[in-house]
């Protein structure tokens, strides 16, 4: 049975953001990885959860998927799991360049 997402505003603000950055590559480039993500939100962490570890810097209850774009470019799609509600929260789309002291669960 797969796992309701719910998208916390923190996290939609940061995907914005992102939406708003691929917009200085091409609409393609664009278009696939705003495709890629919604895959892995709604197939891999809806799906199983689970799978990936506790997030790195924060250890558990906080789990995390690392989201590549391009080479260089990536992103922690930090989130909790809830499985007496069945219910996965993803907390934070953060890009991993950035300062540790800047995220906010």
């Amino acid at each position: 049975m797969a796992f309701r997402i719910r998208i916390d505003p923190v996290a939609l603000r940061q995907i914005d953001q992102f939406a708003i950055y691929l917009r200085d590559y091409s609409e393609d480039f664009a278009i696939e990885q705003i495709e890629r993500l919604d895959r892995i939100l709604s197939l891999n962490l809806a799906q199983s959860p689970l799978t990936w570890g506790y997030f790195p810097l924060t250890g558990a209850p906080y789990r995390a998927y690392l989201f590549s774009v391009g080479r260089r470019t990536q992103y922690w799609i930090i989130y909790t799991v809830d499985e007496d509600m069945n219910t996965v929260d993803v907390l934070s789309f953060w890009n991993s360049s950035r300062d540790p002291d800047t995220i906010e669960l």
